[in-house]
């Protein structure tokens, strides 16, 4: 049913109603009534939902949401104050509001959790607003044990498996999580979580984490001092990061490894294998393993695309079978541990997607699997008695799950040497 369909179905159902009220009645009960009642009638509007579809501007989605090409621009003007309509997430929500007469009165744009764009028009006049949406925060301990997969235990928490990869980038220097996951591991992390809606829509920073592997336990702490960005170390005060990470994905398997001779799978005839295959889906995306300075990028014959990097103390590490290449990746721009340079392919002598990684040292190879152990350099010894008084303090709180109760809330928020939001 139309709009106009509505509009005049109310009304006739208004004229009855006036017609009974008025109508004369009988018997010892009866009362007098008024000829004539004014009942309010509210104008019906319309609603319209639709989200923004993969290749679609804000412009398509604005027309199937009964915006027509003469008031378009109108709109969209008034709501590029607010949001760029140039980048906008895939599925972004947007709804109107339509009159009786076909008029798009309201607009609301949702491109995330944290706010809407609410655009009204009155008259010839379109203005827009940014109203924050309502958010819970609280920090909760998730912990749990590997039974099948990382993934699988975190999300058997009820939580979002992104927390497998927090996990994974906290202790990526020390555990290669493509080889060493067992089942019997056990975590537990400390960290705020955000609602909305009755829904989790994201996750704070981790403020201290656990993972234990065959045995042997990890920790994580996460600590800021004198103005400096927050960075994690484990309970002596020993930084996390090291000069190279473990692997330059963060979860494939190894389907190769690094050998003086291995039957090529292509050329059938026994070579060195001077690197590591991760396989992995085509468009996985590759990090670099380490600070340096991209020194080739382009065509490697049989490795493909690939893209080389060189970091200080005669390192070359080297990503080959690309599929594409990250945007501003070139020939001499420096990059930072953990940076995506590509995505995982199959060009060059591949039989099928996977990365060969591969790293030099002053010319020589080396194992990928067995370089970089140095650590990033450590806290001042100034700072390691208030380091160690923070962790001998938020740890114990990783054997307690679900979230905090506001007393151990106001205890941490009091001691913490850094924002325990994001």
């Amino acid at each position: 049913m139309s709009v106009a369909e509505r509009y005049l179905a109310a009304l006739a159902v208004s004229v009855l109603l006036l017609a009974r009220w008025a109508a004369p009645g009988g018997g010892e009960h009866s009362r007098p009534r008024p000829l004539l009642t004014v009942v309010p009638l509210v104008s019906p509007t319309a609603v319209q939902r639709g989200v923004l579809a993969s290749g679609e501007t804000l412009g398509h989605l604005l027309n199937r949401l009964g915006i027509g090409a003469s008031e378009l621009q109108g709109w969209l003007a008034a709501v590029q104050r607010h949001v760029d309509p140039r980048n906008l997430p895939i599925g972004l929500l947007g709804e109107t509001v339509i009159d009786v007469h076909g008029v798009v009165k309201t607009l609301r744009l949702t491109p995330d959790w944290r706010a809407a764009v609410v655009a009204e028009k009155s008259g010839d006049l379109i203005t827009a607003r940014r109203e924050e949406r309502p958010v819970e925060r609280e920090l909760i301990v998730v912990e749990g044990t590997v039974r099948s997969s990382l993934f699988d235990a975190v999300t058997a928490t009820g939580e979002s498996d992104t927390l497998a990869l927090e996990i994974a980038d906290l202790f990526q220097w020390d555990i290669d999580f493509h080889r060493e996951v067992r089942s019997g591991d056990a975590f537990a992390l400390l960290v705020e979580r955000v609602r909305s809606d009755g829904r989790t829509v994201s996750y704070g920073p981790v403020v201290a984490a656990s993972y234990t592997n065959r045995g042997k336990r990890f920790t994580a702490v996460r600590y800021a001092f004198g103005g400096a960005k927050p960075s994690w170390y484990d309970e002596r005060g020993n930084p996390l990061r090291k000069q190279f990470l473990r692997a330059p994905l963060k979860f494939s398997r190894v389907t190769s490894r690094y050998s003086a001779a291995r039957m090529h799978p292509i050329l059938g005839v026994t070579l060195p294998h001077w690197g590591v295959d991760y396989g992995a889906p085509v468009g996985t995306p590759v990090m670099v393993t380490g600070d340096g300075v991209v020194s080739f990028k382009g065509w490697h014959g049989g490795g493909g695309n690939a893209v080389e990097v060189r970091h200080p103390g005669g390192y070359l590490t080297t990503y080959m079978h690309l599929s594409r290449f990250a945007s501003g990746i070139h020939e001499g721009v420096r990059v930072e541990q953990g940076q995506v340079i590509g995505y995982v392919g199959a060009t060059g002598l591949a039989t099928g997607p996977h990365l060969d990684y591969r790293v030099t040292q002053n010319g020589r190879h080396l194992d990928p699997a067995g370089i970089g152990r140095d650590p990033a350099p450590p806290l001042p010894k100034d700072e390691i008695p208030a380091f160690v008084s923070w962790a001998r303090l938020v740890l114990p709180f990783l054997q307690t799950g679900g979230p905090l109760s506001p007393n151990r809330l106001a205890v941490l928020q009091g001691a913490a040497p850094a924002l325990l939001h994001g």
